[in-house]
This record gives structure tokens, sequence and C-alpha cells, in this order.
């Protein structure tokens, strides 16, 4: 099944909150565009990877998530107004679970990875981690569900923030110049070892933005790349470690590595995948 990429338009309503999307919707169309279809979606709001249902890995059915976050500009009107798009734009299967799709990061044999988060489920609650896993195992196709520790006072606990696979490589955000985040990512390793047995692992950039006094900001975040399986998209910020990160990437797969000049959006809290979507659809 060939595969499309979903963003959102670039309408009066988004430019208002996120005014850099104007300059940057065109460029990121044309590059996908050179290798997929590209459908714009008419929504609320820009980061759809967040918010658009889930594809089943096998059946390609489609699963909505209960999307209901707690971070950034999302009030509960804004919420409301993304659920209720998202449900006229995709009258599918409702998976119910409490998680945002940048928290759910494909690996290896139809493995999906996330954060563990109170959000989530409760640990108070007895069973609801096991109905948690099974209703997004039923969604996205799979019987492997791992929870990764989340970062204390973390506002957004997205895992596109801190890991992906290219392949069988692990490609992480290399934390490791602040003593608790390295301790962190090596129980994260761990835990991603446990599950999968020997894995590659390579380090990429990570350049916090000092600037940003919200903690939202994704600037210097490469590993918010988006793979499909025609290219990998990488994140440039006009850093010196813009090149690093694509050589890095470029070693890990065949695919052709494109850079994608996410500066200015990245402002906003997110990078390339949290700002699309694909889904494999019926030719």
């Amino acid at each position: 099944m060939p595969e499309c990429i979903f963003l959102a338009e670039p309408t009066r309503r988004v430019l208002k909150v996120y005014p850099a999307y104007r300059d940057f919707f065109p460029a990121l169309y044309a590059a996908l565009a050179a290798f997929h279809p590209v459908e714009v979606l008419d929504l609320p709001d820009i980061w759809v990877r967040d918010f658009l249902p889930l594809q089943h890995s096998k059946t390609g059915e489609l699963s909505r998530l209960l999307f209901k976050p707690r971070y950034a500009n999302y009030t509960p009107k804004f919420t409301e107004d993304i659920r209720r798009r998202v449900h006229e734009l995709f009258p599918v299967r409702f998976c119910g679970v409490g998680i945002d799709g940048g928290n759910i990061i494909p690996g290896p044999d139809n493995s999906f990875f996330c954060f563990e988060g109170r959000r989530i489920f409760r640990r108070t609650s007895p069973g609801e981690q096991e109905m948690v896993e099974r209703k997004l195992a039923e969604a996205l196709g799979s019987k492997k569900i791992v929870w990764l520790p989340r970062e204390i006072g973390d506002k957004v606990n997205h895992i596109d923030g801190f890991m992906q696979f290219v392949g069988d490589t692990l490609l992480v955000s290399d934390e490791r110049f602040d003593p608790y985040l390295e301790k962190l990512t090596y129980q994260r390793l761990e835990r991603v070892r446990h599950a999968l047995g020997k894995v590659a692992v390579q380090f990429l950039p990570y350049v916090p933005d000092r600037s940003d006094k919200s903690g939202l900001s994704a600037c210097g975040v490469y590993v918010n790349f988006l793979e499909t399986s025609r290219a990998v998209f990488v994140p440039q910020y006009h850093l010196p470690q813009d090149k690093q990160a694509l050589s890095i990437i470029g070693c890990a797969t065949s695919k052709p590595v494109v850079g994608i000049d996410c500066a200015q959006i990245a402002r906003y809290g997110g990078a390339v995948h949290c700002l699309t979507q694909s889904y494999c659809k019926e030719p």
C-alpha cells in the first residue's frame, strides 16, 4: 500500500497561534512531496502526530486516541475542538487510551515504546496498565508494548523527543551532559535491551535551547525526525551539529536523508515528526 503523509493546513486560525508556520509549511510540503503523496487537512492545530489516529500495522485500520494534553495552549475548549475535528475527518474505531501519538514509537519486530505517565495509567488501579497495553496492542497490531521511565518534571512526556529507530538501529538524543538525564537514559536503554535483546545504539546531538523559559522549545532536538518508506527527514537548526546529525542518521540507513529547516517552527514545541502523520493507504 502506498504511504501518504498528512499535514495541517496553514489556515488563518492556525497562523494566529503559529505565525512561523506560514513560511515553514511550503518548504516541508515540497520536501515530503518529492517522495510521497501529501494530504493537507483543515485542523485546529499543527502537531498532527499527537492527535491523528493510530494505524494497525497489519490491517491498516485506524483508531482514534483519547487526546487530553495538559501542556502548551491546549485549553479544554481547544482540545475539544481538535477531538471534534478529528472525529469528523476520521469516523473510525475509538481506542480510548489517554496517550498522545508523540509518545508512541515503533521498534523492531512490531514492538512499540512509550514513556510511562500518570495520565496514561495509575499504578494504584489494579489491572489498568494491562488494560491500556491491550487496547494499544489492538490498535497498533502489536504484541509488545514497552514502557520506559519518564523524566520528572517533563511537561510534554513525548518519547519522540528522546528516541527513534531507523531500521534496527536505535537513535537516542544525547542527554549525557546532565547526571540525572544520563542515569535516566541508561535506565531506559536497559529496558529497551531487556525487551529486544542486543540492539545497536547511536547517540544523536542534543543542543538545549537555553533561551526558552517555557520548557517547550524543541530547538536542537535532532531525534524528532520522520522516517518513511522512502526517505528520512531530519530537522536542522542552523547549528554546528546539523551536519553531524545528518551523517549519523545517514550511516544507519540506505535511504536518502533530507534536512528540513526547523529553526523557527521548533520554538513552538516540535519538529518534523511532531508535524507529520503517515498512513499506508489502499491504492
